[in-house]
């Protein structure tokens, strides 16, 4: 079974976009949590890695310190607010038939 560590962020709306692309080339997937209700023009974007293996609790701050690193530097360098993390298991879907 596959978990993947979910790590919310809130992101300035107009710099969502160009960070989801620049984290996806560094390996990260994105889902868009929606707007920040507690920040307006702020959009939450959820920061994904997926894990073969249930991690360790101690293994999770690790992530998120990768991803902090990840928005602070380079490209991205965006503001953002925002902690926790929480870990989800992964339903493989079966592949669906198709019908000629």
């Amino acid at each position: 079974m596959a978990y993947r560590v979910v790590i919310p962020r809130s992101i300035p709306f107009d710099d969502a976009n160009r960070v989801q692309r620049e984290v996806w080339k560094r390996g990260w997937s994105t889902r868009l949590g929606g707007r920040d209700a507690t920040r307006p023009g702020q959009q939450v974007v959820e920061f994904l890695r997926i894990l073969d293996e249930l991690p360790e609790p101690s293994e999770v701050p690790g992530l998120e310190q990768d991803l902090e690193r990840v928005l602070a530097g380079g490209r991205i360098k965006a503001p953002f607010a925002g902690r926790g993390s929480w870990i989800e298991t992964v339903q493989v879907r079966p592949p669906r038939k198709r019908i000629a």
